[in-house]
C-alpha cells in the first residue's frame, strides 16, 4: 500500500518533487522487496540450516542499504531542504557525524564487553554491519533534517521518521534472519512495513513545507559538539568496563573525526565567503548612499563629507549652487518622465567637466553643487560662466527639445569677511552652504540666467526681511499698527473733502518699518488679508466718528488683489459698513491698475458685487501700468485716480496763440475720457503750484498730493476739517497767472456724467450746537470750508511715509516713495 502511494504522488507530482517522490517511491520499491524476501527466508529457512539463513540476511541486509541510501536522496532533493551546494555538504557532514557517533555507541553497546542482547548478538553475521552502517546513516541525516526545519515541520518530521523506521525495520529483519530469531525478525518487518506507511502519508498528501535553515553562527555549533561528547561518553564507558578498539572502533572514531574537521572548514570557508559578500554589499550600499540613483552624481550627504575634508585640511575651496530655472514647467506640461531625462542629461553634462578637484552633486530636485578645491578654487567663476553656457543648452528629448537656463551663486572661503553674521557654534561646512544658497537666490531675484557671487549684504537684507516678517505676524496683537489719512482737496479751492487711508508700522526696537518693506512681505507671506481687514475696519470706524461729528468726508481704502479675489471679501466690506453704520458710498476701494492686468473677467466680476453694495471703486494710479481702454470701458469703476507720473510731466504745454495758464496734456486727455465714461478724476502726487495750475486748467475737480497735505493722524485730519468748517475760514489764494483760463486748443462740450460724482453723496447730518452750522453737501468744489496751505503747515514734522495696503508701492499720495 505504501509503495502504491508513493509511485501514485511520483506521477502527479512535476519538477523538482517528482524527481524527490520518485527517488522515495525507489526506496520504498526496494524496501518492500527486500521484505519479501526476509520474510520468504523466514518461512522457508530452518533454524539450524545458518549459512542458509545468513545469505537470505546479506540480501535483505543489501536490499536495505539501497533502500536507505535512496531514501535519504530523495529526502535531500526536497525542495527546501538543501538551500546551496555548500549547505547541503554540510547539511551530509552533520548527518555522517551524527550517524558515527550512533553506530559508535551501538558498537560499544552491542559488542564485547557490554553485549547489551547478550547470546542474541549477531557477533558472527558480517552482512548485518552494512545494514547498521545505513540505519546509523539515515537515522543521523534525517535527525538533523528534522531539527533544522522551521516550524510547523510536522510532515517533514514524519517523513524522516519513517524513512528512519524503515531502515531500522529492515535492519531488525537481517538480525533476526541471521540469529534465528523469528521474534526479532517478525518484529523487524513490521516495523519496516509502519514506516514505509508513514512517510508515505507524509509525502501523499501535501508537501513537506518550510525551508531547512542553516545558521552559520547559532545553531551549527551544536551538530560539532554533541557527536563527539557522546563518542568520548561511549568510549571512556568502553575504557572501563576494559573493553578493547578493535579495526571498527578505531575507523569510526577517525571518520568522526574527518567529518567534523572538514564540516568545520567548509563552515569556515562559508564565513570567509559570507564576510566578503557582507564587504562587498557595505562597499555598494556605501556608494549608493552618497550617490545620486538618478544623475549618477554624488548627493548631499557625500557633498557635505567632501566640504568636512577640505575643512579640515585648510585648502581653498568654492561652492558653486546651481538652480534650473523654469524645470517645474518641465515636468507640469511634458510629464516627469522627461523631466527626469532632463535632469540625467545636466548630470552627465556636470561630469564631463570633472576633473581633479571638482566634485558635481545632485543636492534634490532640480538643484546641484558644484565642489572646487585646490587650485581649482580660484577658477570659480571662469567655471560657473562655462556651466552657465553648457547647461544653457537645449535638450534633445522625443518630442521635441527642452530649453532651460540655469541661475548660479558662487561662495569660496575668502568670501567670509568678519562684518558677516555668524553662530558661535556654526561649522564652515554650514557657512558655505548658507553663503552659496544666498547667492543663488540672489541671482534667482536679479533676473535668472546668470551668476552672482556671495555679498555680506545679502545676508544682512535676508536676516532683516526675516525679522520683519516674523514681528509682522504679530503687529496687530501688540497694537504697533495705526492709521494716518492724506487729504484729498477739491480744485481749484483746495478744500479738503475725503482722505486716503495709509498703512504705519512702529515697532519698538525696528523703529518705523517702512511700508514699502513689509506690504510686499505681508503680500508674499499671505498676511495681507488679516492686515486688509484691520485697515477696513479701523478705517470705516474713524469715518464714523467723522460722520457722527458732522463732517462732510468720505475715506478711501487700498484692496490688494488676493483681497479682491477671496470669496468672502465682499461680506467682510458689508459687514465692516454695518457694524460702524457708515454709508456705503462714502467708503471708497481703491484697485491698482497693476491688479487688472491678471485674470480680468474675475476681477470685473467681484467689483461689480462691491459696487452692488453701495460703496465706490477708484482705479489708483491709472496711467502707469497696463489697462487697456477696452478694459476700462469694461470695469465697474466710479473713480479714476492720475499717476504721478502724468501729473509731474517735466514742462506743461501752454497754450498756442492764446493767453492762458499752461496745462497738462496727458491729464486734459485723461479728463475727457474720464468724464466721457461718466467717471470722476483725482489727480495723484500734485506737490507744487505749478502741477497744481496745469491739472486745474485740465479741468481736474479733485487732487492729492503734498501740496494738499502728508499722511497725518486721524486727529490732526479732523482738525483740518473743523478748520474748514469754521466761520471765516479763508482758501490761500492761487496766483492769478496759475488760475485756469481757456486753453488755447478746443475742446468739445463733455456729456453729463451718467453716474453720481463724488459731491453726490448725500449729508449725514449732526445734532446741532450753539453757533455750529450745519453742513450741507453740495458739490465738492463748492463746499466752503478751510484748507490745508501749500507748504504743508499743519503737517507734523517727522511724519512717516505713505503708502498703499494692497501691493501697490510706497507712495506719499503722490505716487513716488519719500521719507519724510
Amino acid at each position: 500500500m505504501a509503495t502504491g502511494l508513493l509511485l501514485g504522488s511520483a506521477r502527479r507530482r512535476r519538477g523538482a518533487y517528482r524527481q524527490a517522490h520518485l527517488l522515495l517511491a525507489a526506496g520504498a520499491l526496494v524496501a518492500l522487496l527486500s521484505l519479501a524476501v526476509g520474510l520468504a527466508g523466514v518461512a522457508v529457512t530452518p533454524t539450524h540450516q545458518q549459512a542458509e539463513r545468513t545469505g537470505w540476511a546479506t540480501v535483505v541486509a543489501v536490499g536495505i542499504a539501497v533502500s536507505g541510501l535512496l531514501g535519504c536522496a530523495g529526502l535531500l532533493r526536497m525542495p527546501g531542504v538543501v538551500g546551496s551546494r555548500s549547505g547541503g555538504v554540510r547539511l551530509v557532514l552533520d548527518g555522517v557525524s551524527v550517524a558515527t557517533a550512533l553506530w559508535f555507541v551501538g558498537w560499544v553497546l552491542f559488542s564485547e564487553p557490554t553485549r547489551l542482547l547478550g547470546d542474541a548478538t549477531p557477533m558472527a553475521c558480517v552482512p548485518i554491519l552494512l545494514a547498521t552502517v545505513s540505519a546509523a546513516l539515515a537515522a543521523g541525516l534525517n535527525a538533523v533534517v528534522a531539527a533544522r526545519a522551521p516550524r510547523p515541520r510536522l510532515r517533514l518530521a514524519g517523513l524522516c521518521c519513517g524513512i528512519t523506521a524503515t531502515i531500522v525495520g529492515g535492519l531488525g529483519l537481517a538480525g533476526g534472519l541471521c540469529q534465528a530469531g523469528t521474534t526479532l525478525a517478525l518484529a523487524g518487518a513490521t516495523l519496516l512495513a509502519v514506516g514505509l506507511l508513514g512517510a508515505a502519508s507524509a509525502v501523499h498528501t501535501a508537501d513537506p513545507p518550510g525551508q531547512v535553515q542553516a545558521d552559520l553562527i547559532r545553531r551549527d555549533s551544536g551538530y560539532a559538539f554533541l557527536p563527539m561528547i557522546a563518542m568520548a561518553a561511549s568510549a571512556g564507558y568502553h575504557l572501563l568496563q576494559d573493553g578493547r578498539f578493535d579495526a571498527y572502533g578505531i575507523t569510526a572514531g577517525s571518520l568522526e573525526g574527518f567529518a567534523l574537521v572538514t564540516r568545520q572548514y567548509l563552515t569556515l570557508h562559508d564565513m570567509r565567503g559570507y564576510a566578503a559578500r557582507l564587504v562587498e554589499r557595505e562597499a555598494h550600499f556605501r556608494k549608493l548612499a552618497h550617490t545620486d540613483p538618478l544623475t549618477g552624481l554624488a548627493n548631499r550627504r557625500e557633498l557635505l563629507r567632501a566640504l568636512s575634508a577640505a575643512a579640515d585640511s585648510q585648502e581653498p575651496v568654492a561652492l558653486l549652487g546651481l538652480d534650473l530655472d523654469g524645470f517645474k514647467h518641465v515636468n507640469d506640461m511634458r510629464g516627469h518622465d522627461v523631466g527626469d531625462a532632463v535632469l540625467a542629461e545636466v548630470g552627465r553634462r556636470l561630469r564631463a567637466h570633472q576633473e581633479p578637484g571638482y566634485l558635481a552633486a545632485r543636492l534634490g530636485g532640480d538643484e546641484f553643487a558644484v565642489l572646487l578645491r585646490g587650485g581649482r578654487a580660484v577658477d570659480a567663476d571662469r567655471v560657473a560662466q562655462r556651466l552657465l553656457a553648457e547647461l544653457g543648452r537645449a535638450y534633445e528629448q522625443p518630442a521635441g527639445p527642452v530649453l532651460l537656463s540655469v541661475s548660479i551663486g558662487v561662495a569660496g572661503r575668502a568670501d567670509e569677511s568678519a562684518a558677516a553674521p555668524r553662530r558661535a557654534d556654526e561649522p564652515d561646512v554650514e557657512v558655505l552652504l548658507r553663503h552659496a544658497d544666498l547667492a543663488l537666490r540672489h541671482a534667482k531675484q536679479q533676473g535668472k540666467n546668470r551668476t552672482e557671487r556671495y555679498d555680506v549684504g545679502y545676508e544682512q537684507r535676508l536676516r532683516r526681511r526675516t525679522t520683519v516678517e516674523h514681528e509682522l505676524r504679530g503687529a496687530i496683537g501688540r497694537d504697533e499698527l495705526r492709521l494716518v489719512f492724506q487729504p484729498v482737496a477739491s480744485l481749484p479751492s483746495v478744500r479738503p473733502v475725503g482722505a486716503e487711508a495709509l498703512l504705519r508700522w512702529r515697532h519698538p526696537e525696528l523703529g518705523n518699518v517702512r511700508p514699502d518693506e513689509f506690504i510686499p512681505l505681508a503680500e508674499e507671506c499671505g498676511m495681507i488679508a488679516t492686515l486688509g481687514a484691520w485697515v477696513l475696519d479701523e478705517a470705516c470706524r474713524q469715518l464714523s466718528r467723522w460722520l457722527a461729528d458732522g463732517h462732510d468726508v468720505w475715506v478711501s481704502v487700498n484692496v490688494s488683489p488676493r483681497e479682491l479675489h477671496a470669496e468672502q471679501y465682499v461680506t467682510q466690506v458689508a459687514e465692516a459698513l454695518r457694524i460702524h453704520r457708515v454709508p456705503p458710498q462714502r467708503l471708497v476701494l481703491e484697485v491698482t491698475e497693476h491688479a487688472v492686468a491678471t485674470d480680468l473677467d474675475a476681477l470685473i466680476r467681484r467689483l461689480a458685487a462691491l459696487r452692488r453694495t453701495g460703496v465706490r471703486i477708484a482705479l489708483d494710479d491709472f496711467g502707469a501700468g497696463y489697462s487697456s481702454l477696452g478694459q476700462l470701458r469694461r470695469l465697474p469703476i466710479d473713480i479714476l485716480k492720475i499717476d504721478h507720473g502724468l501729473v509731474a510731466e517735466h514742462e506743461p504745454v501752454r497754450p498756442v496763440d492764446r493767453d492762458g495758464p499752461p496745462f497738462a496734456p496727458m491729464v486734459d486727455i485723461v479728463m475727457r475720457l474720464g468724464h466721457q465714461l461718466g467717471l470722476e478724476v483725482i489727480a495723484e502726487g500734485v506737490t507744487s503750484p505749478t502741477e497744481l495750475a496745469a491739472v486745474v486748467a485740465a479741468g481736474c475737480r479733485f487732487g492729492q498730493g503734498a501740496l494738499f497735505g502728508w499722511g497725518v493722524p486721524a486727529e490732526h485730519l479732523e482738525a483740518m476739517l473743523d478748520a474748514a468748517t469754521s466761520p471765516g475760514a479763508r482758501p490761500p489764494v492761487v496766483p492769478r497767472a496759475a488760475l485756469p483760463g481757456p486753453p488755447a486748443v478746443p475742446r468739445p462740450a463733455l456729456p453729463a456724467a451718467p453716474r453720481p460724482a463724488l459731491s453726490d453723496a448725500p449729508a449725514v447730518p449732526r445734532p446741532a450746537s450753539p453757533g455750529a452750522p450745519t453742513a450741507s453737501r453740495a458739490a465738492l468744489s463748492d463746499v466752503p470750508v478751510g484748507v490745508v496751505p501749500p507748504d504743508g503747515t499743519g503737517v507734523p514734522p517727522g511724519g512717516a511715509p505713505s503708502a498703499q495696503v494692497g501691493g501697490a508701492s510706497s507712495r506719499d499720495g503722490s505716487g513716488c516713495a519719500n521719507s519724510r
